[in-house]
């Protein structure tokens, strides 16, 4: 071995000897050490890391491990694991897969939704924070009154809820095509003026609507699921509530995903649709958005045709 190859190997050997390797090469490609085995070379659980798609977990016993997002909540659950905010806030793709895992379970959001509800401040917040992307971007007003509109039923909420706004009414009265629109003929799509929504009902409600989400996309919630010690989930949701980091990421992945927007609209249509009215510049965004909604003007003009 000639002098320069034993420096480049002394000098190798001096690297390896401060950092512990956790990648190996198998046929030419890389491919990341088990966490157990990362573990035995240094007991710092901020140096390892997990393979894409899997969170990171230490255990009630402190040995780490790497798996997938619902075996992550449902070891939380149990008490095999515990949820670190320190962890996750250090990778921040882990904590995605988390929080969109945690968005797709209906339990989960339905007390995360409560405690938006029953803290006026963080609903205010949010609501802000919504409202501000919003303007800047149509598609998440989209995201947010498509789901509404789309759905008969949330769409009777929203009619309820914007009567029941002064300000809001009182710029549809003052919007011209809006007063043009609501007294036309019943547009051709399922509906009997008669009858109120036909048979076809939520069928081509998206014919002539360019900014709502896909007919269905809206109604891909998981079923809730039971967990078997819902009180250490709750202490893992409570933890993330009061990170404020997290629960902006949390917020942001809300009003992105039309489906959640379609679940959390059941709960707190109110609160949502009064914050939304209440700004002069979303409210005629609002307005314009439904003039291009075939099914929700049909229902307009129907409670029209019924009040008169």
């Amino acid at each position: 071995m000639n002098k320069h190859n034993f420096s480049f190997v002394l000098f190798l050997i001096f690297n390896l000897s401060l950092s512990p390797v956790f990648l190996a090469e198998i046929s030419g490609e890389e491919t990341i050490i088990p966490p157990r085995k990362q573990w035995k070379e240094i007991s710092d659980i901020d140096q390892l890391t997990c393979k894409e798609g899997l969170l990171l977990l230490q255990k009630n016993n402190g040995a780490p491990a790497c798996v997938s997002p619902s075996a992550y909540l449902g070891l939380v659950d149990r008490g095999y694991g515990m949820f670190d905010s320190e962890i996750m806030m250090k990778r921040p793709m882990m904590m995605n897969n988390l929080i969109e895992k945690m968005t797709s379970n209906q339990m989960i959001m339905n007390h995360w939704h409560e405690m938006m509800i029953n803290d006026k401040t963080m609903m205010q917040k949010t609501m802000q924070d919504w409202i501000s992307q919003m303007k800047d971007n149509p598609r998440l007003l989209g995201n947010m009154m498509g789901p509404m509109t789309s759905d008969p039923n949330l769409r009777e909420q929203m009619i309820e809820t914007m009567k029941q706004h002064g300000t809001m009414m009182k710029s549809l009265q003052e919007h011209p095509r809006w007063m043009t629109s609501v007294h036309d003929e019943m547009m051709g799509s399922g509906m009997n003026p008669d009858m109120g929504m036909g048979q076809n009902q939520g069928q081509g409600m998206h014919t002539n609507c360019q900014w709502c989400p896909q007919n269905e996309q809206h109604k891909t919630h998981e079923h809730a699921r039971s967990f078997s010690d819902s009180d250490k989930m709750m202490d893992m949701i409570h933890h993330m509530w009061i990170n404020n980091a997290m629960t902006t990421d949390m917020h942001d992945h809300m009003i992105e995903n039309p489906s959640h927007m379609a679940q959390m609209s059941g709960q707190m249509m109110g609160p949502m649709l009064g914050h939304m009215m209440d700004d002069p510049e979303l409210r005629q965004q609002m307005i314009e958005m439904m003039l291009e909604h075939p099914e929700f003007m049909n229902s307009i003009r129907h409670e029209n045709m019924m009040s008169n």
